[in-house]
């Protein structure tokens, strides 16, 4: 692959696309950069494809291309140009570039297939994340019940799927978004739940890791489905005390939920 080390201007980047693959936005990243270019300069090149009908693609380094121009003001960024075929060679440039060294997150990986067309990912990032344009807005959709790790595991299943545009949604793919939506914004802030985490530590509640296990067994479950979202907020209500009292030292690790909502299923539900 023909590659050039060269400099750009801000103005220089007018003419560059930011496609709808690229990964969001994360402020933080972008602060965190430009302090570590002021004290050390700029130590690797931002990454523009360019197509064999001379479209420029910002490929990788939109953080860092951020940092320079608008928060540090600078009038120059090294840049290196690679020469590829078309904006899809150019997107698996951007994987390839940040599988090497440097990891991509899941929600990256969903971002670029969305971008690119992949209508199941699409989906998830409209319906599920509600369309958010950068890391900041879609780490708050669901609150803090729902992390982005755990509504991709939730919706599009395990990383290696993910990771290769293979993920399909579930079945009952909409009944599962209101169910989301409602715990989302019902679940830690209810009474019960306060007084228990407030007698007995925050962390004595379902969380984004073992939320991914209840759902598990959520989506397998035909008679939970059908219950109201009212009932289903209840009934994890009262697994979450359950759970709190069913040992000596409780812990609400993914894999010991997993375990202990089968139990509470078979115990306590009778579906």
């Amino acid at each position: 692959m023909k590659t050039r080390k060269t400099i750009y201007t801000k103005k220089d980047f007018e003419n560059v696309i930011i496609p709808s693959w690229q990964r969001w936005t994360n402020e933080k990243n972008v602060k965190d950069l430009a302090e570590a270019v002021l004290e050390c300069g700029q130590l690797r090149d931002i990454l523009v494809c360019i197509t064999e009908e001379k479209t420029k693609i910002l490929t990788d380094g939109k953080h860092l291309k951020l940092s320079i121009f608008d928060k540090l003001k600078w009038t120059k960024a090294n840049v290196l140009e690679v020469f590829v075929k078309d904006e899809e060679e150019a997107r698996q440039t951007f994987i390839s570039f940040n599988t090497r060294g440097r990891t991509l997150k899941n929600i990256d990986y969903v971002v670029s297939y969305a971008g690119s067309g992949n209508l199941e990912y699409k989906k998830f990032l409209t319906q599920v994340m509600k369309s958010p344009n950068n890391l900041k807005q879609a780490e708050g959709v669901h609150g803090k019940l729902f992390t982005i790790p755990a509504l991709i595991q939730i919706f599009l299943g395990d990383g290696e799927k993910v990771k290769k545009g293979k993920s399909k949604l579930p079945k009952n793919f909409e009944r599962l978004v209101e169910i989301v939506e409602y715990l989302g914004e019902n679940y830690l802030c209810n009474g019960q739940i306060l007084a228990h985490t407030k007698n007995n530590g925050n962390k004595m509640r379902l969380n984004g890791g073992s939320i991914i296990s209840v759902f598990d067994r959520i989506k397998k479950n035909k008679n939970i489905l059908s219950l109201t979202n009212n009932d289903i907020k209840k009934m994890l209500i009262n697994f979450t005390l359950y759970h709190f009292n069913s040992m000596d030292f409780p812990s609400f690790n993914k894999d010991v939920v997993a375990d202990s909502f089968k139990e509470y299923e078979n115990e306590k539900l009778h579906l």
